[in-house]
């Protein structure tokens, strides 16, 4: 089943807004899966196709970020824990909100 563009955009909203449809969404709590999917081990656990979900679902948003096309990711999953290790006094924040900060550090558009 393919979701199209529409679907994965409305999917990427509901991600990034505040409701209760998720559960707890710290970067406490999400950045062991992003380190699992990065390690690619331990992929039952919760957190890491939580992260790999969110990085898919903010790259579908345009001017989210501008990462070239051929940005893998794991090389955005690799991005995003280095920018939200770097800043450890962030970690009770909303996960969504660190990666899109990392994703626009990362690959600012050009406006």
């Amino acid at each position: 089943m393919s979701l199209g563009l529409g679907g994965i955009v409305v999917i990427a909203a509901l991600m990034l807004s505040g409701g209760s449809a998720f559960a707890e969404t710290s970067a406490n709590t999400i950045m062991p899966g992003c380190r699992a999917f990065l390690t690619q081990s331990n992929r039952e656990l919760w957190g890491s196709p939580f992260c790999a979900g969110v990085i898919v679902g903010l790259r579908a948003v345009p001017d989210i970020s501008c990462e070239p096309d051929s940005v893998t990711t794991g090389q955005v999953v690799r991005v995003l824990v280095q920018y939200i290790d770097a800043r450890p006094a962030r970690m009770h924040e909303d996960f969504r909100k660190l990666a899109l900060e990392a994703m626009k550090a990362a690959w600012p558009c050009q406006r």
